[in-house]
């Protein structure tokens, strides 16, 4: 009876399918993923503002060398320039099955932050995306002399809340609806407490560029250190989890140049990398 219909013209195909994919947890493995591919992931390019990039990467430190054979050794001026970047999923990170690699003419350059990873990650799942490509934009590279330089830094065309604008094209009739989440689950962050005694009870600090539940952050509470959310007034030392010089990305955070300036107010108010910080605790 259906192809009579068909004939006349007054049969209409089917609505379009309704699927659920599976959760963050059980496609975490890369065979999940594997089986999940969108045909049309070599076309995902994410759609967002003209000379906006603000997500920022973490761990550039640890691959400078990369950045310097994709940007050029460091000269005085410095750099600043665009680049096509590629964001990939990792589900065999040892540390992080969660983890978003970036990587920039095929060489990695950083990772996503890692509540960011289990955002974007989690979008990238549901339209069935292993990788996806954005713009970034690399700056630093300056050096004045042996003792005055700064690293490269990346920094993203990827917005940090909401969802993604992936650009795939339209969908095939045979490709299946994506049922997007109505608001993103907001990760809760358990901050260890301080111990009763230590060096640095009575410190209020805040840990900048690792988690705050993380293996720092434990070393920190168990010398009796309270860590709080944010640069605040009561804060009295802001710790950054990497070695000096600093990267861009982290001396034009909203977090440092509140440090800052709480510091030139007459806030006492201390800056010094974790590195720093072990040496004196040492020392006393």
């Amino acid at each position: 009876m259906r192809w009579l219909l068909r004939f006349f013209g007054k049969y209409s195909a089917p609505r379009q399918r309704v699927e659920k994919l599976p959760s963050p947890a059980a496609g975490s493995s890369q065979s999940v993923l594997n089986n999940y591919a969108n045909p049309n992931s070599a076309k995902a390019n994410i759609v967002w503002r003209d000379g906006s990039f603000p997500l920022e990467v973490v761990g550039e430190s640890n691959y400078q060398r990369e950045l310097v054979s994709i940007c050029g050794r460091y000269t005085r001026l410095g750099y600043d320039a665009e680049h096509s970047a590629l964001m990939k999923l990792e589900p065999s990170n040892p540390h992080d099955s969660n983890a978003v690699v970036v990587k920039i003419k095929g060489q990695t350059v950083g990772y996503l932050p890692r509540q960011q990873a289990v955002r974007v990650g989690t979008q990238m799942k549901e339209v069935r995306l292993t990788e996806v490509n954005c713009n970034a934009r690399v700056r630093g590279g300056w050096r004045t002399n042996q003792h005055d330089e700064g690293s490269y830094g990346v920094r993203l065309a990827v917005p940090t809340r909401g969802l993604i604008d992936f650009g795939l094209p339209d969908r095939s009739p045979m490709t299946p609806v994506i049922e997007w989440p109505k608001k993103q689950k907001k990760i809760r962050v358990v901050r260890p407490k301080p111990a009763v005694e230590g060096l640095l009870k009575g410190q209020r600090i805040f840990l900048f560029g690792c988690a705050q539940d993380g293996t720092i952050a434990q070393e920190l509470a168990a010398h009796g250190a309270t860590l709080m959310s944010k640069v605040g007034k009561t804060t009295s030392m802001l710790v950054i989890a990497r070695e000096r010089p600093l990267t861009v990305g982290i001396s034009n955070s909203a977090e440092y140049k509140a440090a800052e300036e709480f510091r030139s107010s007459g806030n006492d108010l201390e800056i010094v990398t974790v590195d720093e910080l072990r040496k004196t605790l040492t020392i006393q």
